[in-house]
């Protein structure tokens, strides 16, 4: 199975532009009336541009074949399948637990709502679009080939594209795994795998929890606590 990971390209995009329309007021002031009037632009623009980061550049999505990985603005979150229940993406992507406590569930900041177009581009899909999905043939059921690198695909989507994904990428990887343990099955009638392997059927997930996982990110915070420490004392001081 591949690993896609979902970045926003409009959030990418809108960064590098907050960055560089922070840039020409900062070069004014500075020029214009110093350099004491420009160490206090140049901290609100950098204050500026870490919120953006934090908000539009950092949040990422990786879905993988043993879990689903997401970082928001401070925090990590991982998502075995086991512990996934449904996706909805209405007014955003948001990872069903199962919980009874909303709380729980997980918000996906890097695939926000579509607009209008995006709404009329779904609805002619559902009516024209017969979805499937197809699984690669596993004709090597052995740890070897269990273990070998997969590919990774880079892609931008919207919440309701990347919930439809999610379904198919879940769909899939039950059948995958089906077929990957028959095959693991028949390998070990014919004597081509120990007997001893019967209750590897997934080895990459060995090792991991099918607990849900959730971790605050010290880089981001340790940032946002310097920039916020850096203002303070360029308009305090200066």
């Amino acid at each position: 199975m591949p690993t896609i990971v979902l970045r926003s390209l409009t959030g990418r995009i809108g960064t590098v532009l907050v960055a560089l329309a922070c840039l020409y007021p900062v070069m004014v002031i500075w020029l214009a009336d110093g350099y004491g009037h420009g160490l206090k632009a140049l901290a609100v623009a950098v204050a500026v541009v870490v919120a953006v980061w934090l908000l539009w550049w950092r949040p990422r999505a990786v879905v993988a074949e043993d879990a689903i990985g997401v970082r928001n603005a401070f925090r990590s979150h991982r998502i075995p399948w086991e512990s996934l229940h449904g996706t909805r993406a209405r007014w955003g992507l948001v990872l069903e637990l199962g919980s009874d406590d909303s709380a729980s569930n997980v918000t996906v900041s890097a695939c926000q709502r579509g607009g209008v177009f995006t709404a009329v581009r779904h609805e002619r899909r559902a009516v024209r679009v017969d979805e499937a999905y197809v699984t690669a043939t596993v004709t090597d059921p052995s740890e070897d080939a269990a273990n070998a690198e997969r590919p990774t695909y880079r892609t931008h989507m919207d919440a309701g594209d990347a919930a439809h994904l999610i379904e198919l990428y879940r769909a899939a990887r039950t059948e995958h795994l089906a077929l990957t343990r028959r095959l693991r099955r028949r390998a070990q009638r014919l004597g081509k795998l120990p007997a001893d392997s019967a209750g590897q059927d997934r080895p990459s997930s060995a090792g991991f929890s099918p607990v849900p996982t959730t971790r605050w990110d010290w880089a981001p915070t340790a940032a946002t606590a310097v920039v916020v420490l850096l203002l303070a004392v360029a308009l305090i001081a200066l």
